[in-house]
């Protein structure tokens, strides 16, 4: 089984536009004036490619597999704490609050492959 996949994103933009600007220079100038006319723009694109291959063995009592990505992602505790005097000398830390069982990905590409069986 090969899976492949290809994402293609392009874009352009131009902007137009005319602009007069008047200036009087006292006794010199009368009146002075200047026009212009300006376009401007942009393109770009933006490619990702990617190709996957595995197996799919046989199993016993399955009849059907499917090749799954997932998003590689890391698992994490956080706990604030302070330190506070010990009668007689030294400190003992204190837990203020503790949030176990926060995700996040590791990275935007980083995909894990395996294969669901059915």
């Amino acid at each position: 089984m090969t899976i492949s996949y290809a994402k293609n994103k392009t874009g352009s933009w131009t902007a137009t536009g005319t602009a007069t600007v008047g200036a009087e220079a006292g006794v010199i100038f009368a009146k002075a004036s200047t026009s212009f006319s300006v376009a401007i723009g942009k393109t770009w694109s933006k490619s990702d490619t990617w190709t996957y291959s595995a197996k799919v063995e046989k199993k016993k009592g399955k009849t059907r597999g499917r090749l799954m990505m997932y998003h590689e992602a890391k698992g994490f505790s956080v706990t604030k704490s302070h330190l506070e005097p010990k009668p007689g000398g030294g400190c003992k830390k204190v837990t203020n609050w503790k949030k176990p069982n926060n995700v996040a990905p590791v990275k935007k590409s980083s995909n894990l492959w395996g294969i669901q069986y059915k």
